[in-house]
């Protein structure tokens, strides 16, 4: 039960106070209409003021207050008010804690994204995709079930024990009899809760190994379609999915038993007590009637705990994971702090660099040159630690020795921020969405005008092809700009890159997984773009030593300075 106010109460304390307080006037209010019937039973059974009771006598004294007689009309009067204040107060409780359930499904997946985007690079693609896909769908959304049925868990409990202190006041036998059809109903569907705790985890362990099978398969689906290899998605699949039915099948079966035991198990309690409460205590009927009602409202609240406990229970794995995870990234967050700008165009020099991962060297006493308005290339083998030189200058990691001075401004000395707005960078897969032309040069930013996208696509000699499309750049490019060719889809990346006016332009191997035509096109529009911006080519390609005024080689750890080719383009 600790995780039940740990979850509810892990966003903030005064709504949620606000939540119980209403809650609490609502079991109120019910028990006041509860109490009316031990006069109105009274009174149709002919007893007159029926007073015999202590109910009897807090119900006539309540009605002397306002100054209304003891009437059969009255007291079906109050017993109905109080159905209707007790439904708004339970509504407005209700409508809370739906606005508590929404706020913490968006702030949770806001927080989520808001860390990524500000984590370290080296953390970042140390880490699966499907671990932060699963945080922000599945976890995210069962993460919000269980803050949900957290708050209703507790609307239950304080309504049961509002329902109990009135169980005091009808008897103290029928008190004690009440909190033991308590214990005996919690007690006795005990082992499905545990099972329920169990599903859950199982749940969530194998819809991340699912999704983790998922993402890997469709990466890769066309490289195994073409071997006829696809088989092997389905065969994934089939383990996963068996695990995820079978912790789903116990989730189910813990629910349905719950309530299969609960039912016949608290009308058997119920007889036996109208049994020794008239055999035995000598309780008259208003009291048995009333003492029924009471006790199935009691059943009914502890049924609104269990279930709601139980739904905890499957959930709250998701919702810790959620919370560590987001504590996790947090924990890695990039510093960027203010510092001074960037003094752009301006050499760029990197003096006796070093760099190593965790038990791996990558690089050392390297010492290279990026002249402004100059094209530098690094060639090296694959593996060799080109795109860490990129990463490098970039600030995307720091080096471990030596220093990276641009102008006369050490880069750890420049607002980072201000620094990377200043680059443009292409990648070799470059990531192209589901949509038009214009959205994957923009990203989405509302404030670059399509005269800024059709400038940028003539600079990256990408607008040969988009004006012959049809919508020109409201065209579809398809999944991952699967209705281009690798040529245009290249080219579209390159203006996406140029769309903010960069000063330094880093393509890493940005050709490599393209013929040799097209290769050389787009490294004579690089070449063609060096003057009013400095580049940084990162490749293993022939072709761009021959575009460069620069080149280094990169090879065991040792940068070299080579000396560029005559061009045979």
């Amino acid at each position: 039960m600790r995780d039940v106010f740990r979850i509810f109460f892990s966003t903030g304390w005064r709504q949620q106070l606000l939540i119980l307080v209403v809650l609490l006037a609502s079991g109120v209010v019910e028990v006041i209409g509860i109490a009316t019937l031990w006069p109105i039973v009274g009174l149709i059974g002919g007893e007159g003021m029926a007073n015999d009771h202590v109910i009897d006598d807090y119900v006539r004294w309540g009605l002397e207050r306002v100054g209304l007689p003891l009437t059969i009309e009255v007291l079906l009067g109050v017993v109905l008010a109080a159905a209707i204040v007790s439904f708004l107060f339970g509504t407005a409780g209700s409508v809370f804690v739906g606005r508590s359930v929404a706020n913490f499904g968006t702030g949770v997946r806001l927080k989520v994204i808001d860390a990524l985007v500000r984590a370290r690079w080296s953390y970042f693609v140390a880490q699966p995709v499907a671990r932060f896909t699963a945080a922000i769908n599945s976890d995210a959304e069962r993460a919000g079930v269980a803050f949900k049925s957290a708050g209703f868990c507790l609307a239950g409990l304080v309504q049961a024990s509002v329902l109990m202190v009135m169980a005091l006041f009808v008897s103290w036998p029928f008190f004690l009899g009440a909190i033991g059809v308590t214990i005996v109903l919690w007690l006795a569907v005990g082992r499905y809760m545990r099972m329920a705790k169990k599903a859950g985890r199982g749940k969530s362990k194998h819809n991340l190994a699912l999704l983790h099978s998922v993402i890997d398969a469709l990466t890769n689906v066309k490289a195994l379609k073409a071997m006829n290899r696809h088989g092997f998605i389905a065969q994934t699949f089939a383990i996963h999915v068996d695990r995820l039915r079978r912790a789903t099948r116990a989730e189910t079966y813990s629910s349905s038993a719950v309530r299969a035991v609960q039912e016949p198990l608290f009308v058997i309690l119920l007889l036996g007590g109208l049994y020794v409460g008239h055999a035995f205590l000598g309780m008259d009927i208003r009291v048995m009637l009333g003492s029924t009602l009471l006790l199935k409202r009691i059943a009914d609240a502890i049924g609104t705990v269990r279930a709601n406990y139980q739904r905890v229970l499957l959930d709250r794995v998701s919702y810790w994971q959620l919370q560590e995870l987001i504590s996790e990234v947090r924990a890695n967050r990039e510093d960027l702090a203010q510092g001074a700008l960037p003094p752009l165009p301006a050499d760029i020099r990197l003096n006796g660099v070093g760099f190593a991962y965790p038990g791996k060297q990558v690089m050392e006493n390297a010492d290279i040159v990026l002249r402004a308005g100059e094209l530098t290339t690094i060639i090296g083998p694959s593996g060799a630690g080109k795109t860490t030189i990129a990463d490098l200058v970039a600030g995307l990691h720091r080096p471990t020795e030596g220093s990276i001075v641009i102008g006369d401004t050490p880069i750890e000395a420049l607002d980072m921020a201000a620094w990377r707005r200043q680059l443009g960078y292409i990648p070799q897969d470059s990531i192209l969405f589901n949509d038009t032309i214009h959205n994957n040069v923009t990203l989405g930013d509302s404030r670059i005008m399509a005269a800024d996208v059709r400038a940028a696509l003539v600079a990256a000699d990408a607008w040969s092809f988009v004006e012959k499309l049809p919508g020109q750049l409201e065209f579809s490019i398809g999944v991952r700009g699967s209705l281009l060719s690798g040529g245009q889809r290249q080219r579209l990346a390159i203006a996406r890159a140029l769309i903010g006016d960069p000063k330094l332009l880093i393509l890493d191997e940005a050709t490599s997984a393209l013929d040799h035509k097209t290769a050389h096109e787009i490294a004579r529009a690089a070449r063609a773009l060096s003057g009013s911006r400095t580049i940084l080519a990162i490749t293993h390609q022939a072709l761009w030593v021959d575009a460069a005024d620069s080149v280094y080689e990169i090879r065991d750890g040792k940068v070299t300075a080579a000396d560029p080719m005559p061009s045979s383009a």
